[in-house]
């Protein structure tokens, strides 16, 4: 909502500009009928067809301009809003996404926005409506006080009953809606269970009608009442509309309370009041639907929106990455204070069991984790929410969940031909795939080539740190030894900080450090031939 009141401050001139071209068309709409009623039905003999003609051309172009214009600046708004929300996603910690869980943030992504955007469509509609509505009421106050105040109560009427359906569809909808966030977690897990799903045929039927069918279900009995309480209103508001065309009728001649022009011009108001007052109520369920989407993606609790991302494309100088009392907890991890340094050109294996804190160590040395307490240093510099940016310029990342981005990118352009031929064929896949539009061609490759290519594309960002999480386990034994005895000595002779959580014990040669992560414990292994330390240790891993 915020963002709504924003934007509307930011068009404050143009929203009054729409306001009063609708009164403007509006007043065109009323004109139609007072030509109908004081020259087509009082003037029979000579009846100026051709004012007509045109009073009807200026009234289609006013309402269409008007809607159009609407409609433009409608989805001009969900543009911006699309923008924000993604942008906000990216510029929202890692940790705080994580808590808010993918299905709830692809729900907002696809369901919400779709949601707004059709809301907003809706919206000049509505608007349009509400104005001509209230420029014919002044005319029918004109025509007949009596009958205009029947006509008044009675539409009263009808916007009442609708307004109590529409608290219930309100309510239907918002459960509906709340049944797509467990529906998005349903398809997230089937897509990426598919394969123990298949194998498993009694989990794959256990899910499919405990969790996923129950989830559907609940959305859809909620919205067919929704659906069903909204069509009841709209059949009622129609109903009602045609009564009160006879009523007044029946009124106006029995009482003697207007003319037979004036009520024949009442009842084609009504009649013309019935398409806009059907519209504006039927507009009214989507509107609602925004109205649920724009709290669902509020609830998000996204970072405040920035305008700009924060570039750091300086080169920096730096000799030591120094952790001081650093720790972190997150749940029931805890990850206890961290005092070690990382030398510029070091080659550094951190080993350790799972859970014994080295992802979460990994997390804080990229900078996508922020100490609970403690800090780090660049040289001398604290890191934090200032220079955080800037720190993470140095670094590259290939994690164990990594996602394959297909831009061959080096900062704000693209890599240079002759560095991606060379990486592609250091890497043996010159022959497996190919760079076109600097993008990778074909990457249905298998798990280990994977890798390569998201090697292949930190590689070509050129930047001084390189992390690598677990990179090797999906390699063949004659590319995992090409990837300790030739790569890293190779990036290692260009100056780059090689960080790698390794358990390859056959390599543990290859590194200057090696550093053991256990039971939140991060510290590092010396004396005289840590390599065999090491090897003793990994070995009695559980």
């Amino acid at each position: 909502m915020p963002f709504i009141l924003e934007l509307l401050k930011q068009n404050k001139l143009r929203i009054l500009i729409f306001l009063l071209l609708s009164f403007f068309a509006s007043v065109l709409g009323v004109l139609t009928l007072v030509f109908i009623n004081e020259v087509l039905l009082k003037n029979a003999e000579q009846i100026p067809i051709f004012n007509f003609i045109i009073l009807l051309i200026l009234f289609f172009i006013s309402t269409s301009f008007v809607e159009i214009s609407l409609s433009i600046f409608g989805q001009n708004f969900i543009f911006k809003m699309q923008r924000r929300v993604v942008k906000q996603i990216l510029d929202t910690p890692l940790l705080k996404v994580e808590q808010i869980g993918k299905a709830r943030l692809l729900a907002s992504l696809n369901s919400d926005v779709r949601s707004v955007s059709f809301g907003l469509l809706r919206l000049p509609e509505f608007l349009q409506s509400l104005i001509l509505i209230l420029c014919t009421c002044f005319y029918l106050f004109y025509l007949s006080p009596q009958l205009f105040l029947l006509c008044f109560v009675w539409i009263l009427l009808i916007v009442i009953s609708n307004h109590l359906l529409m608290l219930k569809v309100y309510k239907c909808f918002r459960k509906a809606r709340e049944s797509d966030d467990a529906l998005n977690l349903n398809y997230q897990n089937i897509l990426e269970g598919h394969k123990e799903l298949i194998i498993n045929t009694f989990r794959a039927k256990y899910y499919y009608e405990r969790e996923f069918e129950q989830k559907a279900e609940e959305k859809k009995i909620h919205s067919i009442k929704g659906n069903v309480l909204n069509n009841i209103s709209n059949n009622l508001t129609n109903v009602a509309l045609l009564a009160l065309v006879g009523v007044q009728f029946y009124l106006a001649l029995y009482f003697e309370l207007t003319s037979i022009e004036n009520a024949t011009t009442i009842a084609l108001s009504i009649l013309f009041l019935r398409t806009y007052l059907v519209s504006m109520m039927g507009s009214v369920p989507t509107l609602i639907l925004a109205k649920i989407a724009l709290d669902k993606i509020a609830g998000l609790q996204l970072d405040n929106y920035k305008e700009n991302f924060a570039l750091s494309e300086e080169k920096i100088k730096w000799n030591e990455i120094r952790f001081e009392n650093t720790s972190f907890s997150y749940q029931n991890f805890k990850l206890n204070p961290v005092n070690l340094s990382l030398k510029k050109g070091e080659l550094i294996f951190l080993i350790g069991k799972n859970g014994s804190g080295k992802s979460t160590f990994c997390m804080l040395l990229t900078g996508l984790f922020k100490p609970k307490s403690g800090a780090i240093y660049l040289d001398d510099e604290k890191i934090d929410d200032e220079n955080i940016q800037k720190y993470r310029s140095l670094i590259s990342a290939v994690f164990s969940d990594f996602h394959l981005f297909t831009q061959t990118l080096k900062d704000m352009e693209f890599a240079k031909q002759e560095r991606i031929d060379f990486w592609l064929k250091f890497l043996e896949l010159e022959s497996k795939t190919s760079v076109e539009n600097n993008h990778i061609s074909i990457t249905k490759l298998s798990m280990g080539q994977k890798k390569r290519l998201a090697m292949f594309i930190a590689l070509l960002e050129e930047r001084d740190i390189l992390v690598l999480d677990e990179w090797a386990a999906d390699q063949d034994p004659v590319f995992r030894r090409f990837f300790y005895k030739r790569l890293l000595p190779l990036l290692k002779e260009q100056g780059k900080t090689i960080f790698a959580i390794t358990h390859d014990d056959s390599y543990f040669d290859s590194a200057d450090r090696i550093f053991l992560a256990q039971n939140g414990e991060i510290s590092e292994l010396l004396g005289e031939n840590i390599k065999e330390l090491a090897k003793n240790l990994v070995e009695h891993f559980d």
